[in-house]
């Protein structure tokens, strides 16, 4: 067969690769979620040891200090000072909102506070008083402020502790 000149078949042409993809393969977000994980992670550690850091000098300067320490059982001081000079503070006490505290003559005292959504439960022997305020010391030292000390009210008692009205029943 004879084709005028400059009018050829067209050849056939080599097959073409496909275009490269556009965006990111999987492998590649994978890696980049990883990562991003492993940063927040590492950040969330560190922040968290900075944290625990701070917590550890405190506890550590209070033990420096002689502040913190197991009380298994109340002081003899302590036991003095409730028969005698805080001897009004030995009693159950009980808020409006449910608050309970309870001091016995040997020390022993009992704190379940539970106002506006806020639990706190102590069970521990006195440590000592700093003026008005109730000391513990349960590994670490917890002051119970007493804003008004145990007074007679009428034909009852009362007393505000960490900002709690209570009544002695």
């Amino acid at each position: 067969m004879q084709y005028p000149p400059g009018a050829y078949p067209a050849s056939p042409q080599p097959p073409q690769p496909p275009p490269p993809k556009k965006g990111l393969s999987g492998l590649s977000v994978f890696l980049i979620v990883l990562a991003v994980v492993v940063v927040m992670g590492l950040g969330t550690c560190a922040a968290g040891l900075f944290w625990l850091k701070g917590k550890a000098e405190g506890v550590i300067a209070e033990i420096g200090d002689g502040g913190t320490s197991l009380v298994l059982a109340s002081p003899p001081a302590v036991k003095a000072a409730l028969a005698a000079g805080h001897k009004d503070y030995v009693g159950d006490w009980r808020s409006a909102a449910g608050t309970e505290l309870r001091i016995d003559a040997t020390g022993d005292l009992k704190f379940a506070k539970s106002e506006a959504g806020h639990n706190e439960t102590y069970n521990a022997p006195i440590a000592g008083f700093a003026g008005n305020d109730i000391e513990l010391k349960i590994m670490i030292r917890v002051v119970l402020k007493v804003s008004r000390p145990p007074h007679k009210v009428g034909d009852h008692w009362e007393m505000t502790v960490d900002g709690i009205a209570l009544t002695r029943k």
